[in-house]
């Protein structure tokens, strides 16, 4: 398995669309936000049970995708160390 360098670039596989990154900020960012934003609110209010759930919502909500983001970055990492590695046997030196 051929694994483009950070030189390379893959001209069939179309650039990220705007449209796409913004759906991926709201996920991300405007989701959460709202949420944490609501729960003050509601603890202003003084309703404070669903105040505190939304405030939780939002954090983890936030960290879930943290910790998805990371897994699939790190997918990438083991990628490459599994290419190395087959590299390795077949040429008996370490390549990077």
């Amino acid at each position: 398995m051929h694994l483009p360098s950070d030189r390379e670039v893959d001209r069939s596989i179309p650039a990220r669309e705007p449209a796409a990154h913004t759906g991926h900020v709201v996920s991300r960012l405007v989701i959460p936000l709202t949420l944490v934003i609501v729960g003050i609110v509601l603890l202003i209010l003084g309703v404070e049970l669903f105040g505190i759930v939304a405030i939780l919502a939002g954090v983890i909500a936030f960290v879930a995708d943290r910790i998805i983001r990371l897994g699939i970055v790190s997918q990438g990492d083991r990628d490459r160390e599994d290419e190395a590695r087959l590299q390795m046997r077949r040429r008996g030196r370490w390549t990077r």
